[in-house]
């Protein structure tokens, strides 16, 4: 009996034992297949990956493209910006040119009035000064001192009077020491050129101002045409820059 039950028992053993490895075996099949489930899961994924990775990548170059463009097209904006101020700039110039121009053409026509005054006051008569009055009645009374000769005619041109009043006007007693030079011209002028048309001579008046010439064209045997008075330095330099050229 007591064998029959040890064959049981190892028979139930063993039998129990082939479940379990059954069941191990099972387990390992399932968890085999469960292993390479997840093998090619994750070779998958990672090919997945893979793809993703490039197609990041391909990403990452596109936005860098596109920030560069977005800088680029900032730059330009930044510049357009800065055109459209120039030319808002250009246009308030042109603005203002033609104000410019108005106020040009508006002075032009002032400065024409202005100038068609003085056109009307030049051709009136002017009042003379008590020098010009004086200066020119004496003038005309001094041919007969000329040498003391009564048939010696002397002429004073208009530049010759304006030279006497302007110095005469602040220099009274000059006249006066012309009339004396006038009255010895034999021996106070001399010969300075010899003209085709007129000789030029100069006659010297000595006065307390000092040193002065008297400039005359001597225009035939018995006419003296007086043309230039002034201190001596001065004189000879004005003639000299306009060439001896006379009215």
């Amino acid at each position: 009996m007591e064998k029959g039950f040890k064959d049981i028992e190892e028979y139930f053993l063993k039998a129990e034992s082939k479940i379990l490895q059954r069941k191990l075996q099972h387990k390992k099949t399932i968890s085999g297949k469960r292993d390479n489930n997840l093998v090619l899961q994750i070779k998958n994924l990672n090919d997945k990956l893979k793809g993703k990775d490039r197609k990041i990548k391909e990403l990452f170059a596109e936005i860098a493209e596109l920030r560069d463009t977005i800088s680029k097209l900032k730059e330009r904006e930044k510049r357009f910006e800065e055109l459209k101020k120039e030319i808002e700039n250009v246009e308030s110039y042109k603005k203002s040119i033609e104000n410019l121009k108005k106020e040009i053409a508006l002075l032009k026509g002032e400065i024409a009035e202005k100038d068609r005054e003085i056109k009307n006051l030049k051709a009136q008569e002017l009042p003379k000064s008590r020098v010009e009055l004086f200066i020119e009645v004496a003038l005309n009374a001094l041919s007969p001192l000329a040498a003391g000769r009564e048939d010696c005619k002397v002429l004073f041109s208009r530049r010759f009077r304006k030279d006497m009043v302007k110095e005469v006007s602040v220099r009274p007693f000059l006249f006066d020491s012309f009339i004396s030079a006038l009255s010895r011209i034999s021996s106070t002028s001399r010969l300075l050129k010899r003209e085709a048309k007129h000789d030029i001579y100069r006659l010297r008046v000595t006065s307390p101002y000092g040193e002065y010439r008297a400039i005359y064209l001597k225009m035939d045997s018995k006419t003296l045409k007086f043309v230039r008075f002034g201190q001596r330095d001065s004189i000879y330099q004005e003639l000299d820059a306009c060439d001896w050229k006379f009215e």
